[in-house]
């Protein structure tokens, strides 16, 4: 289960009111505003599919910048999309490392002339840079995604599933310190694949963060993972069997109200267990031990 060289991200957004000790987390994109985030994402994955190494690693960090747009007569909101890797370091099956910097994407390194590093290394290279149109309509779904890069694999109804998933996340109620919700979190993993995780919030309450010039009031949200399933659709292979369990999860989100929108972001799940693909109408059975972990951090100003 290879995951993306890059995870495409965008910041869950939120605007809130306070009453009585109280907070209602809604989504919001706030028309004219342009802002930055670093997201750090690493992946450790130890698999072994019909007695064959599939292992992997990857740790990359990418910059996404997100430049809100005004509504036309018909309500529709243009998101633009600007994506930088600023390095990235990938792991292959025996023991072939391959590393990208963005600065010096040209740089060679001691895996030069092996055939699946260069492809691989090429591959992020192609997609170092990328701009794309999110077009969002009056009740914050997708509509139309431009300017998807050919090549890149992104796929809009990937896009469009991730936005229907965000709006389903917070209840729409408030909420005090110490409320509990449960929702099914799906987690894309390219070529097809999916995680589909049960999580429960927990809101945690008003804090602060400090930044360079002051310190801000923040909401926190807490998370975590209890079951999960491994499943594919429209890919190179079938899922035939998904006997995971979650060894470890966390998730933290800080909010802004006053931006209203995440101003920083971190989670961990570990899961292992047995799995089965079909590949070629040929059955093959694996074992997985699959560890994921991605911060992600506004650069405020």
């Amino acid at each position: 289960m290879l995951k993306r060289l890059y995870l495409f991200l965008l910041p869950l957004l939120l605007m809130g009111s306070t009453a009585f000790g109280q907070v209602t987390l809604v989504r919001k994109y706030n028309e004219g505003e342009s802002f930055t985030s670093k997201n750090t994402v690493k992946t450790d994955q130890k698999l072994t599919i019909a007695g064959q190494d599939g292992g992997t690693t990857s740790s990359t960090v990418v910059e996404v910048k997100i430049s809100t747009g005004k509504k036309d007569t018909d309500g529709k909101l243009d998101l633009k999309v600007d994506t930088n890797i600023l390095s990235s370091e990938i792991g292959l099956p025996g023991g072939v490392k391959i590393k990208f910097d963005g600065k010096n994407p040209d740089a060679k390194d001691d895996t030069a002339g092996n055939p699946i590093a260069e492809l691989v290394r090429d591959r992020i290279k192609s997609n170092a840079k990328m701009s794309m149109t999110i077009i969002l309509g009056k009740d914050s779904t997708v509509v139309d995604v431009q300017g998807i890069k050919p090549g890149s694999e992104i796929n809009p109804e990937d896009i469009k599933s991730e936005f229907v998933e965000q709006l389903k996340v917070f209840p729409n109620k408030p909420l005090k310190k110490g409320d509990t919700w449960e929702h099914e979190t799906k987690l894309n993993l390219g070529q097809g694949q999916l995680l589909t995780l049960k999580r429960k919030y927990t809101y945690e309450g008003e804090t602060s963060k400090s930044t360079v010039n002051a310190t801000r009031k923040v909401h926190k949200i807490t998370a975590v993972d209890s079951a999960v399933t491994y499943s594919s659709k429209d890919g190179p292979f079938k899922v035939t069997k998904s006997e995971l369990k979650v060894d470890e999860s966390k998730n933290t989100m800080l909010f802004d109200l006053a931006a209203g929108r995440e101003i920083e972001s971190s989670s961990m799940i570990r899961v292992s267990g047995k799995i089965g693909l079909s590949v070629n109408n040929m059955e093959l059975d694996g074992d997985l031990d699959l560890t994921m972990s991605s911060n992600e951090v506004e650069e405020i100003k």
